[in-house]
C-alpha cells in the first residue's frame, strides 16, 4: 500500500535541499578565500599606479606632438620611422578624436584618475563600493577603446604609432589585474571555473601581448621583409 507525502515531509525536503544548497555555496566561497590571491589589492594598486603613469607620459607625448603638427604643417616627429610606424600618420585621423576630443586628453584624465586610484590601493585604503565598480568600469572601457584604436590603426590606417602602442601595453595588465582583484575581492560574482580562469591576469596580459604582436607581424609581413631587408 502505497503513502501519499505529507506537506511537513515535503518541507523538510525542501529544508534539507536548501541547507545543503547554502553548505555548497559556503564551501565554494571558502575555497574561494582561501585560494592564494593573485590580484591583492596592493598588487592590483601597483600595477594601476605604474600603468598609468606610464600611459600619462605617453599620453602627454602624442598631445605635444599633435599640437607640434598642427603648428606646423609638413614637419615630422621623432617616432615617424617610415611609412607605417609612425605618430603622425595616426594622430592626425578621425580616430584621434573619435569620441569629439582628443583621445590624448582623454589618456591625460583617465591615466591621471588611476594612478591616484593605484597610490590609494598600494597605501591599503579600504574604496567605497561605488568607486570600486568605477575603477572596474573605467578599465573595461579602455580596454575596449584600445581595441577600436589597435584595429583602426593596423587595418585601417595601416601606420603604427610607437606611443600609441606603450598605451595598449600598459593599459592590458591594468584592466585584467584589476578585474581579478574585483573578482578576489568579492565585488563581482562569477562561476567558479570563469573566475579561476580571470583570475591568471599575467597570463591573460601575455596572451593578449602574443595576439597583438601575431596580428602586426601578419598584417604588416611585406614591410617588416623590406626593413629588415629580405625582400
Amino acid at each position: 500500500m502505497s503513502t501519499v507525502p505529507s506537506p511537513q515531509s515535503d518541507a523538510a525536503h525542501n529544508e534539507a535541499d536548501e541547507a545543503a544548497l547554502r553548505a555548497e555555496i559556503d564551501a565554494e566561497l571558502a575555497a574561494e578565500r582561501s585560494a592564494r590571491p593573485r590580484a591583492g589589492l596592493r598588487l592590483a594598486g601597483a600595477v594601476l599606479l605604474i600603468g598609468a603613469l606610464v600611459g600619462w607620459f605617453a599620453s602627454l607625448e602624442l598631445q605635444v606632438g599633435k599640437e607640434f603638427l598642427l603648428a606646423n604643417p609638413g614637419a615630422s616627429l621623432a617616432c615617424d620611422v617610415n611609412p607605417f610606424i609612425s605618430c603622425g600618420s595616426v594622430m592626425m585621423t578621425w580616430q584621434s578624436s573619435a569620441l569629439g576630443i582628443p583621445n590624448m586628453a582623454i589618456g591625460l584624465g583617465g591615466f591621471a584618475i588611476m594612478a591616484a586610484t593605484g597610490a590609494l590601493m598600494v597605501s591599503g585604503t579600504a574604496l567605497p563600493t561605488w568607486y570600486r565598480w568605477a575603477r572596474l568600469g573605467g578599465m573595461t572601457f579602455a580596454f575596449g577603446y584600445i581595441h577600436f584604436l589597435a584595429i583602426s590603426a593596423i587595418f585601417v590606417i595601416r601606420a603604427l604609432c610607437p606611443w600609441c602602442m606603450v598605451i595598449w601595453t600598459v593599459t592590458a595588465p591594468m584592466f585584467f589585474s584589476t578585474l581579478a582583484h574585483t573578482i578576489e575581492s568579492g565585488d563581482l560574482r562569477l562561476p567558479r571555473p570563469l573566475a579561476n580562469v580571470l583570475r591568471h591576469w599575467v597570463v591573460l596580459t601575455l596572451l593578449w601581448y602574443l595576439l597583438v604582436i601575431v596580428t602586426i607581424l601578419a598584417a604588416f609581413w611585406r614591410q617588416w621583409l623590406v626593413v629588415f631587408g629580405i625582400a
